[in-house]
């Protein structure tokens, strides 16, 4: 019975050659090529940590947010913004920094300073998941730089005169191996763009859930801001009113 691990040897390696011999054969530039695979890999375990949810926007904390926004705890809300590090945190905590150093900010002034911690906190999950997109376009192109090298070896050979009679049957295993190295940066670069285009569509769901949560908060900060507001105008209604009838029985006196 034909073993999984023959089945798969034999369909990469049609001609009996393993792996090792085909990185052998490939030249000097199978090494940038082997370093680039382990910097995809680290790229796609970073971006998978990063992209998570935990990472980006934890939904347990989005109802004890509400809460002490609503109590007006912002010293509470800064205890959880430190102790859950995320990308919704992050913006929430330099909100609230700006409300404690500028206590007679607007809302659009507060939406502002979201909106712009939000932006950087989006560009950097988008930056991470570009390298695989840098390694994708790079990798093609290393693959290519070898072929052409050792196209340009084979036919400088036969120029030269080495590819006499029975010898130029050699130019096809020439050919091949220069091969080699398109082929192996197909391989790292076909993974790296899949992997690229499923991390962008999970970044992008999670920063329109993201924004979507931080258009709440603000919504809850903008009702809260309306009351002391209206409190505070109501009080000085009140402080005037009796400031009058003070007046007012003074002069009577």
């Amino acid at each position: 019975m034909v073993s999984i691990t023959n089945i798969m040897d034999k369909a990469l390696n049609p001609g009996g050659i393993h792996l090792v011999e085909l990185f052998e054969k490939g030249g000097v530039l199978m090494w940038p090529l082997l370093a680039l695979s382990f910097v995809a890999l680290m790229v796609i375990f970073i971006c998978l940590w990063r992209t998570r949810e935990g990472a980006v926007l934890p939904m347990r904390l989005i109802a004890p947010v509400e809460s002490h926004i609503r109590r007006k705890d912002y010293a509470g809300l800064m205890d959880i913004c430190e102790q859950n590090d995320s990308s919704f945190t992050r913006t929430l905590q330099v909100v609230m920094l700006f409300l404690q150093r500028n206590p007679r900010a607007n809302i659009d002034e507060v939406r502002e300073v979201a909106a712009a911690e939000g932006s950087r906190q989006a560009n950097m999950l988008t930056r991470q998941i570009s390298w695989l997109a840098d390694i994708g376009g790079i990798a093609p192109m290393i693959g290519l730089l070898g072929t052409v090298i050792g196209m340009m070896r084979t036919f400088t050979e036969m120029a030269a005169g080495n590819f006499e009679g029975v010898k130029q049957m050699q130019m096809a295993s020439g050919i091949s191996e220069a091969m080699i190295t398109t082929a192996g940066g197909l391989v790292l670069a076909i993974p790296c763009m899949l992997f690229y285009v499923v991390f962008r569509n999970r970044v992008q769901k999670r920063i329109t859930d993201m924004e979507a949560a931080i258009t709440h908060i603000l919504s809850l900060i903008s009702v809260q801001m309306n009351r002391e507001k209206r409190l505070g105008a109501a009080m000085q209604r009140e402080m005037d009113r009796d400031t009058r009838t003070n007046g007012t029985g003074q002069d009577e006196v």
